[in-house]
């Protein structure tokens, strides 16, 4: 006699996430970065992945130089995926401000959120609107997350996804696969941290 059961969410209604993380392992002049999907219940759906050769030359200011990988990083990952997220999750400690919306270089049309524990220091763009949560860590302990989103948080189904992954702890997590992700596709970056 087979179970009966309901499930209580649909959650491909919810759609999906994408965590970008650019700039999180380096080589020398060599910048790696990731685009991992995941859907509510925090299930890879696409792994995406690339790396770029910092320009070499005295014309660039070494922040420019840094910048103009993470965006050719991030168009290279955009262009590969063939989901779309929801929204879009980027560290705050390796993503400028500015490097998404009204003042950045690239315009997405989809939210974009910055993650910051609050031990870490970052930077903010005035336009960016800041938030907090409390969400699990590793540990299973609760820690407060600061949220600067461009141009505004989710609304509807993209909100509900995102309050699902805050609930469950995948705020933070999802950047430490991505990670692994590349130390898997790199094998010279395998014993490397940040």
């Amino acid at each position: 006699m087979p179970i009966p059961f309901h499930d209580e969410e649909t959650f491909e209604e919810l759609g999906c996430a994408g965590f970008l993380d650019l700039a999180a392992i380096s080589q020398g002049s060599k910048r790696f970065a990731a685009l991992l999907f995941l859907n509510a219940r925090g299930e890879p759906l696409e792994f995406a992945f690339n790396r770029v050769e910092l320009m070499q030359t005295v014309l660039w200011r070494p922040r420019d130089r840094e910048d103009g990988a993470a965006r050719r990083l991030a168009l290279s990952l955009f262009d590969a995926a063939t989901l779309t997220p929801s929204f879009l999750v980027c560290r705050a400690d390796t993503i400028s401000p500015h490097l998404f919306g009204p003042c950045g270089g690239i315009d997405l049309a989809v939210p974009v959120v910055r993650v910051a524990t609050t031990a870490d220091t970052v930077p903010y763009a005035a336009a960016e609107i800041q938030a907090a949560v409390e969400t699990l860590d590793p540990l299973g302990e609760f820690q407060e997350v600061r949220l600067f989103w461009s141009p505004a948080p989710p609304e509807g189904a993209a909100a509900r996804l995102f309050d699902r992954l805050v609930a469950r702890g995948l705020l933070l997590e999802p950047f430490e696969r991505a990670q692994a992700g590349l130390r898997e596709a790199y094998p010279e970056l395998r014993g490397s941290g940040e």
